[in-house]
């Protein structure tokens, strides 16, 4: 939902392997580089390791758009799997027939070895790569070895591409595969990226998403960067939380306390030793943490100018996750245990949050109170002075109207539960159910709202049509009042040109249809300019 707010034209941080967002660095290029030399080579081994999330399978995708016209390729991502379903997989791939239920190991070798000679002889080359390569047993490889064997006099018939985790280089140095280490051609391993790295690869891709590479402050950079450990991975996990938390504050760019916030959310807190530490132990970890962070920084701004940081803003200040030194006191009395509050999920499931109950909570919040024969609602509210206005939109436009509202939420079955939206307090979002008033994430509501909501507001004199050029009234008169639009002619309550200009300008200040018509919307938002008590708000609360 985040992606319009920004302009950006999908969500550049999905964990998806799109070979498309493929950052560049120059690892990145050369392991490439080592992956198209062994197919280049042909025949034997190319080997690719990296740890978790460092962007391997997303290398591979972009290693298959780069492959040459004349080769063939076979993907097996499975690897656990037995010698004869191994090649099974890989005629399945070359699309090979073979008996299904009949052909044992030795047929479908002699099979695939025909087919080998056959696209040979017409000057194409086979590869088979293997993902997760570092879950293939011992006799799965002794057999992918075998398949080497595979040649002509002038060639080998098929190149074999293994890549996995670091634990595929252990089990490849094991002695009793020495014999296939020996016929790997080219191998390379991916490292986690540096903190310029880190930088250059988040603007890479709000690039090429279409959005603006400053999306980011430098302090929440160098906090995403600390810590993902610069895992490709977990730099799009972190970022794209961060991007929803900026989204659902309204704010236009990330700040270093959203990524920071972001983190602690996505990745698992450090244990905590420091009830058994003494003071002594902590101060001495500091002083270890803080000679080395030096370090670290020195060594990183020595390699790479471009890596040094502005002063932190005062709000984005960093702050250690580890307690101060201090000196032993005596244990406290524990606290007594409190009730943990529900989740979100425990309490949107409750089938007696209807509508109605939802509206009479929001007609609360203006200190009306329903009677018992009320069945049209929003007829009801125009009795008093109210409109009501139905919505289907984003969360950031819902917000800026800054009233309360009925949100619809939809639940997995399809079934519909409605909560009132209350408040905005920091970086919380306020409901409320019935006599029950809680905070959550905005992550913890966007799965179950699809911008259904229903709002009531105050017309100006009553009139709640929308205002044009023509028009006379009131309406028309407060609509001046609030732009400051006096009439060159006196005639105050008749809307001319020059105020349609007025108000076009007003439109566009506040990102409306600039089309100078004052619509809900438009009238909405003037009417902030009032400041008018009886108005219950979102981000300064329901009175």
């Amino acid at each position: 939902m985040y992606a319009p707010y920004f302009h950006l034209s999908e969500p550049p941080f999905s964990i998806a392997p799109n070979p498309r967002y493929l950052y560049p660095s120059l690892q990145h290029q050369e392991a490439l580089a080592h992956l198209l030399y062994g197919i280049g080579v042909g025949g034997g081994f190319v080997v690719l390791t990296g740890e978790v999330g460092t962007g391997k399978t997303t290398l591979c995708r972009c290693l298959v758009d780069r492959l040459p016209e004349d080769v063939d390729l076979a993907l097996i991502f499975n690897p656990r799997l037995s010698p004869r379903e191994l090649l099974a997989s890989i005629c399945d791939e070359l699309r090979i027939a073979y008996p299904e239920n009949r052909a044992n190991l030795k047929q479908l070798i002699d099979l695939l070895n025909r087919h080998l000679l056959e696209v040979h002889a017409r000057g194409r080359r086979t590869v088979v790569l293997i993902d997760e390569a570092q879950n293939l047993s011992l006799e799965v490889l002794e057999q992918i070895r075998l398949l080497t064997n595979l040649e002509t006099n002038q060639a080998k018939l098929l190149q074999i591409i293994l890549v996995g985790q670091p634990e595929l280089g252990v089990l490849l140095a094991r002695p009793n595969l020495r014999q296939l280490s020996q016929r790997i051609c080219a191998r390379f391993h991916l490292r986690p990226l540096k903190l310029c790295e880190t930088a250059a690869y988040i603007r890479y891709r709000l690039r090429v998403s279409g959005g603006e590479d400053s999306l980011f402050s430098r302090p929440a950079i160098f906090e995403i960067h600390r810590r993902s450990g610069g895992i490709p991975r977990l730099i799009n996990l972190i970022c794209d939380r961060a991007l929803l938390g900026a989204y659902g504050l309204g704010k236009a760019r990330v700040s270093y306390a959203i990524a920071r916030k972001a983190a602690r959310e996505l990745l698992p807190k450090p244990v905590a030793h420091a009830e058994r530490s003494s003071a002594l132990t902590r101060f001495a970890l500091l002083a270890v943490l803080a000679v080395g962070g030096a370090v670290y920084l020195g060594l990183t701004l020595h390699s790479d100018p471009a890596a040094l940081l502005h002063p932190l803003q005062a709000d984005e200040q960093p702050k250690s996750d580890l307690p101060p030194p201090s000196p032993p006191q005596a244990k406290p009395a524990p606290e007594p245990a409190r009730t943990a509050e529900p989740s979100f999920w425990e309490l949107i499931t409750d089938p007696s949050l209807t509508r109605d109950k939802a509206f009479a909570s929001l007609l609360s919040l203006w200190r009306i109170e329903l009677t018992d024969e009320t069945t049209d609602l929003c007829r009801f509210a125009e009795t008093k002075a109210l409109r009501c206005l139905a919505v289907n939109t984003d969360w950031f436009k819902l917000r800026s109207l800054d009233h309360p509202a009925v949100l619809e939420f939809t639940l997995p079955d399809g079934t519909n539960r409605y909560a009132v939206l209350t408040g905005i307090r920091d970086d919380k979002i306020e409901l409320s159910f019935g006599d029950r008033r809680l905070a959550f994430e905005f992550a913890d509501i966007l799965p179950f709202w699809r911008g259904g909501a229903t709002l009531l507001w105050k017309p100006p004199a009553g009139e709640s049509k929308s205002l044009t050029v023509g028009n006379r009234g009131e309406a028309v008169r407060w609509l001046r009042q609030m732009l400051h639009a006096p009439a060159q002619d006196g005639d105050d309550d008749y809307f001319d040109t020059a105020l349609k200009t007025r108000l076009i300008a007003f439109q566009m200040e506040n990102g409306l249809a600039a089309d100078g018509v004052a619509g809900p919307y438009t009238l909405i938002h003037l009417a902030k300019r009032a400041n008018d008590h009886d108005v219950p708000r979102l981000t300064s609360g329901s009175r």
